[in-house]
């Protein structure tokens, strides 16, 4: 019963169209009923497990089964995913910021081939050891450079807090949503500008930025890539307070903003955006 079970997700998960399982988790009595079956038959803790549909399908990802079962059904981050097909190219050097346990800069990888790069920033210690195994796993430690800093505003030390999760955080001086609790630690951190100044032979084709409220500060330090590199930029932003940063800092450096969704409609005021948003900026 129990392989049973597995081949048939396995199966669903490499058939179906996202939209499609997308809805299935919708239907919230079917979504908790088959989510309670497949914990009964999962591992628990990390385990190496390979991915059973979406882009990144035969891949493998160290991940823990009763929880992240959105990176092993492909589903995870759907919007981005699709957005990320549709703009990168192969060859390409991407920044990922928050690179979490390496799905996205995984992703990122198999689109840009040998000849790109992905550098994966993460400052949090428990993703920095998975996104190192993950990358192992996947023989792609040629492709992904793992960076283990926080990207702020400028080069220093910064206080971290850590999420009741261990796996999420985020840096002092962000904003949005507060993090209750007392676990903290200290980070090695750096801007953007002063990354590439240091790395002048990869400068950012694109740049994706998902970092808890911490958009604020990694955008403050890299007007000059802005000004001057001009890579697409996919961020998530996270309260209104990042909303207007975001607005001012990409308005000001000549780029236009879009949704993350089908068509990716042009966002025409900082209204508009909200409290959270996935958005693209093109350089004009």
């Amino acid at each position: 019963m129990r392989s049973m079970l597995l081949t048939i997700v396995k199966f669903a998960a490499r058939a179906l169209p996202v939209s499609v399982k997308q809805r299935i988790y919708q239907m919230k009595p079917l979504a908790e009923f088959m989510r309670t079956r497949l914990n009964k038959v999962m591992p628990n803790g990390i385990a190496d497990v390979e991915i059973a549909g979406g882009l990144l399908y035969g891949y493998r990802l160290a991940l823990d089964m009763q929880t992240e079962k959105d990176y092993w059904l492909g589903t995870y981050e759907s919007e981005l995913q699709e957005c990320i097909t549709n703009y990168v190219k192969p060859g390409w050097t991407i920044y990922d910021v928050g690179a979490n346990i390496g799905y996205i800069s995984l992703v990122f990888a198999k689109i840009i081939g040998e000849r790109g790069k992905v550098f994966a920033f993460e400052a949090l210690p428990e993703n920095i050891t998975r996104l190192k195994e993950n990358i192992a796993l996947n023989n792609k430690e040629d492709v992904v450079i793992l960076i283990d800093k926080a990207v702020i505003d400028s080069e220093r030390f910064a206080k971290f807090f850590i999420g009741p999760s261990n796996a999420m955080g985020k840096v002092e001086g962000s904003v949005g949503k507060k993090i209750f609790t007392d676990d903290q630690i200290v980070v090695k951190g750096i801007s953007l500008d002063e990354f590439l100044r240091k790395n002048e032979e990869h400068p950012p084709d694109l740049i994706k930025i998902d970092i808890e409220g911490g958009e604020v500060l990694a955008l403050k330090g890299m007007k000059s890539i802005l000004q001057s590199v001009r890579p697409i930029v996919l961020i998530e932003v996270h309260g209104k307070e990042a909303a207007k940063v975001v607005w001012q800092v990409f308005s000001n450096s000549n780029y236009r903003l879009r949704w993350m969704k089908k068509a990716y409609p042009r966002v025409n005021s900082l209204e508009e955006i909200g409290r959270k948003a996935y958005l693209v900026a093109e350089p004009e």
